[in-house]
């Protein structure tokens, strides 16, 4: 059995810092199902109770969050799977390059949920198929948005 704490340790903050794959689980507003999306843009705060994301202002995860604000973030970090649950606010709309919210997520509960006996040895990587310089743009503009207030 594995140890719930109330917050990610500051190992897992570590791992949020830079361009993470993350999982975003929302409550599909009109189905109510379920609905997974995967996110790249994440910065935890270093206490590591509050994350922050940013999404395309039409991510079907914004009504949805807007809809039911619990959450689940599955992070792989820190050599395990993680759990991350919490309640999520949506800012309004922010316009630079592109149009952005960035969901706010207060951190309830943090649980490792690897099988046993389990070690992640090697974390997933991606790379941007679109243009190199409007990606770097992006990603300085969000993360500039991620780190206020953080």
């Amino acid at each position: 059995m594995t140890k719930t704490v109330d917050h990610l340790t500051s190992e897992l903050v570590s791992s949020l810092e830079g361009e993470k794959m993350v999982s975003l689980i929302t409550i599909d507003a009109k189905t109510k199902l379920p609905q997974l999306s995967v996110v790249s843009w994440v910065l935890a705060k270093p206490d590591g109770k509050q994350i922050k994301i940013a999404l395309g202002h039409k991510a079907s995860s914004i009504e949805n969050i807007q809809n039911n604000p619990n959450v689940l973030l599955g992070i792989i970090g820190a050599g395990s799977c993680f759990e991350a649950r919490g309640t999520a606010t949506v800012s309004e709309v922010i316009e630079r390059t592109m149009k952005y919210c960035v969901v706010t997520i207060e951190v309830e509960a943090v649980e490792n949920v690897m099988f046993y006996g389990g070690k992640v040895t090697v974390e997933p990587e991606y790379e941007k198929t679109y243009n190199a310089d409007l990606a770097k743009k992006l990603d300085n503009e969000v993360y500039e948005l991620l780190s206020q207030n953080n």
